[in-house]
């Protein structure tokens, strides 16, 4: 989960520049609301808390060195699987560098006696805007604007898959507009990145039912090609306003074992072929990343 403020979203143009460098980490001082667990990184103080969910707390911090404002995950005490996701999440996006992927700032473990002493914690660049959810909830959405956002996402999603991950999340709730120029969207949210080829995890989830692939519903193994089939839902929800596979989580899941979603065909024929293509029964017939960002950029020409 991360923090979000509404605010609108701003595009220059088709190209995602590189993002800016990620910054170091330690910790500090007294909290407001708690005690002397309140200074992450040397420099950013803890606010109100924004969000919580079921492994993490998230905070905005402010930075006592001037730079703006951030957002801090806090693993939830309890379930060792808890620390695990932030420990994963701060490992995975140390390692990327992309203007649509929420920025890596810093981590650690917090000390002192206060209410969080001694649980991992996450620094990351506060995601400024609503998510794909909420826009999604609005209704359908222009074309050119959807084929934007596809076009920086597929990018987003090679890069992430050039490290040899996979995200294993790819949800509306997980995609956010970002109000800033550089890139129109990100996805946040890494906490259950796994390598390609990696078997599922007890006691950890892989991914939201509405959103799986058939071959991530039934178990396997990761594959780049289920971040595809899922960020192809997300686009024909966009389209539609819509879930593809509504019902219950078992409903869900069955239906997509028997059909592909439905698409539309008052679609345009180039974009109901690109849907298609992205949620292909099989993941043979679905393209890369970097092809799809291909396609989306041809879309967003037009």
């Amino acid at each position: 989960m991360s923090a979000t403020l509404a605010t609108p979203a701003g595009f220059a143009g088709p190209t995602c520049p590189a993002a800016p460098a990620a910054s170091g980490a330690s910790i500090g001082r007294h909290a407001v609301g708690h005690a002397k667990d309140a200074v992450l990184a040397g420099r950013y103080e803890l606010r109100e808390r924004v969000g919580r969910g079921s492994a993490a707390e998230v905070y905005r911090a402010v930075d006592l060195a001037g730079g703006p404002d951030a957002a801090v995950k806090i693993a939830v005490a309890g379930e060792p699987k808890n620390r695990n996701v932030i420990l994963n999440e701060a490992a995975v996006l140390a390692t990327l560098d992309h203007p649509s992927i929420i920025r890596f700032i810093a981590s650690g473990t917090t000390r002192g006696d206060g209410t969080h002493a001694g649980r991992p914690y996450l620094v990351e660049e506060l995601a400024l805007g609503q998510s794909l959810a909420r826009v999604a909830a609005l209704g359908r959405c222009p074309e050119r604007e959807l084929a934007a956002w596809a076009h920086c996402l597929f990018e987003a999603l090679a890069h992430l898959h050039s490290h040899g991950l996979v995200h294993r999340d790819i949800k509306p709730s997980n995609l956010m507009l970002s109000g800033l120029r550089r890139s129109p969207v990100r996805i946040i949210d890494f906490g259950i990145t796994a390598r390609s080829g990696a078997s599922p995890e007890p006691g950890i989830s892989s991914g939201t039912v509405h959103y799986m692939s058939p071959e991530q519903a039934s178990g396997g193994a990761a594959r780049h090609s289920w971040d595809i089939y899922s960020m192809g839902l997300v686009l024909l929800e966009l389209h539609t306003g819509a879930k593809a596979f509504p019902g219950t989580a078992v409903e869900s899941l069955v239906a997509r074992t028997f059909r592909s979603p439905h698409v539309p065909d008052s679609l345009d024929p180039e974009w109901r072929s690109f849907l298609c293509s992205l949620t292909a029964m099989d993941s043979a017939e679905r393209p890369t990343a970097a092809e799809a960002a291909v396609t989306a950029a041809r879309l967003m020409r037009r």
